[in-house]
């Protein structure tokens, strides 16, 4: 009996700093840039690709800003940021990605912000972003190139949630988006995708919200830049979103504009890599 006791509470002692440094967010931000070998299919020289082979996360639990940029010897180049710099506190992210011949490399840039409504009627409100972006894509590779863009509203009956103790941790608590453990609720979603070559695009998407006053309501917005073969997806001139009207919308968190990084440099350090499965996989 005694020795249980020792040895619970040995173990209960080894498990106290690891709980005691969970940390609970009401707003955050992560990125995670990747490498991967593709592997050619029926249809394209890259079809799937392989487990990751060398990546760089960025952000810890709660920041209010995070950011990675890689070089990844022979296989190409990423950069990402994210950050709770918008109007009231929204969402904007920059991501480039280039990739050499046989590889793929991608961003994850993800930020999560929610809003208390202390309006006193109950109201419609649209929330949304708006995409520029260049791509050069040297095929079509299923799953595996373009932009991809996602704008997610659901409310939580938890008032925050537990995003580990690292970076990674972090990442995949946003990234993967199951929140079922915090009284997940969805209210709206929205995706914008583009694999094809366009070298002006852009695109604007959103979601229609419902308010109910005193009401918290979350947001979760997703950008991804995979790159495969040889081809270069830079999304590094923005994806801003904003709400129409923030009129009674206080934000969990708020965040000073970092500089925007240039789009030219980050598609040079692509450039300089080459020469320069599915979506919702990681990486």
């Amino acid at each position: 009996m005694n020795r249980l006791s020792a040895r619970t509470a040995f173990a209960l002692l080894l498990a106290a700093p690891l709980a005691s440094h969970a940390t609970e967010i009401a707003a955050g931000t992560a990125e995670y840039v990747t490498a991967r070998d593709c592997i050619a299919g029926p249809t394209s020289a890259c079809d799937d690709v392989s487990p990751i082979v060398m990546s760089q996360y960025g952000g810890n639990g709660g920041a209010f800003s995070s950011a990675a940029t890689e070089t990844f010897a022979g296989y190409g180049s990423a950069s990402g940021s994210v950050s709770l710099s918008g109007t009231i506190g929204a969402p904007v992210l920059h991501a480039s990605a280039s990739s050499l011949a046989g590889k793929r490399v991608n961003t994850n840039s993800v930020a999560l912000q929610s809003y208390t409504y202390t309006g006193a009627a109950a109201t419609t409100r649209t929330f949304g972003g708006t995409l520029t972006y260049n791509q050069l894509e040297t095929g079509f590779y299923p799953d595996n190139t373009g932009v991809y863009a996602v704008i997610d509203a659901f409310t939580l009956t938890a008032a925050a949630i537990d995003v580990g103790t690292t970076p990674e941790d972090n990442f995949n608590a946003l990234f993967n988006a199951d929140f079922s453990a915090e009284g997940y609720v969805d209210v709206a979603s929205m995706t914008f995708a583009d694999t094809s070559s366009n070298p002006a695009g852009s695109g604007t998407f959103s979601v229609d919200v419902p308010l109910t006053p005193g009401e918290t309501i979350w947001l979760r917005v997703l950008l991804q830049t995979p790159a495969a073969n040889g081809s270069v997806t830079d999304a590094s001139h923005t994806l801003i979103t904003r709400w129409n009207d923030g009129t009674d919308l206080t934000p969990a968190v708020t965040s000073t504009p970092v500089p925007e990084p240039s789009s030219l440099a980050m598609l040079a350090l692509g450039l300089a890599a080459t020469a320069f499965a599915a979506r919702r996989q990681r990486g």
